[in-house]
């Protein structure tokens, strides 16, 4: 794209569509694990184990990623506002930078119980329900870093080198979204797998206890 006079609105476009990007990546490592994951898991796994995988591998991977995804961002829309003024620069015209907050957000996983109703154990069946959700949640999230690395990549006004290196740096997000979700998958599966052993008395009763204790 050649670009020459200074337009204001490539860069609004460009810089928003970033933006945008952010927001769609934070609902669904934010939001979206917080009320789909943490809450989904309240109320169909209760012990010692569910905490310990909670605290111990969810919140830490999924509190990593959010702080990692922050830096990465604030640093593109930071060098797409250098690459902007120094447009304006060159064709003698005037630039605002475009602000960006990061939304800060860390997982909160209070609600994970050592015991519902002094019954302790897990709905393996609607637990495993809720897992299935990861690989949905993530790919929702690099449905949102695609976005963005398609606005850098579209913008014109940064040179080709700068414009891949950010490309590149978003997409170490996908990466650690991919080995995170492994992670947690596998640590999750190994606690589920844990708790019915230990909780194996309790084996069919666990799901009627702990919907009676929500009714």
């Amino acid at each position: 794209m050649a670009l020459t006079g200074f337009d204001p609105e490539v860069v609004r476009t460009s810089i928003g569509a970033v933006k945008g990007a952010y927001e769609n990546l934070i609902q669904a490592l934010g939001d979206d694990m917080q009320t789909q994951f943490i809450g989904g898991m309240s109320d169909k796994w209760a012990c010692n184990q569910a905490q310990r995988f909670f605290n111990e591998a969810f919140k830490p991977s999924i509190d990593s990623l959010i702080n990692n995804s922050n830096r990465i961002f604030e640093s593109v829309v930071r060098a797409m506002n250098s690459a902007a003024q120094q447009w304006a620069i060159d064709t003698e015209s005037s630039y605002s930078p475009y602000q960006f907050s990061v939304i800060s957000k860390t997982m909160d996983i209070s609600g994970i119980q050592e015991n519902i109703g002094g019954v302790r154990g897990i709905d393996k069946e609607n637990a495993n329900s809720v897992s299935s959700k990861l690989p949905i949640i993530a790919e929702s999230a690099k449905t949102a870093l695609t976005s963005a690395q398609n606005a850098v990549q579209n913008c014109g006004f940064m040179g080709g080198n700068q414009a891949s290196s950010l490309i590149n740096s978003l997409g170490t997000i996908k990466t650690n979204i991919d080995n995170a979700v492994q992670e947690i998958t596998n640590s999750s599966k190994t606690a589920i797998d844990n708790t019915v052993t230990a909780y194996s008395d309790t084996a069919g009763k666990v799901a009627e206890a702990f919907a009676g204790q929500q009714g």
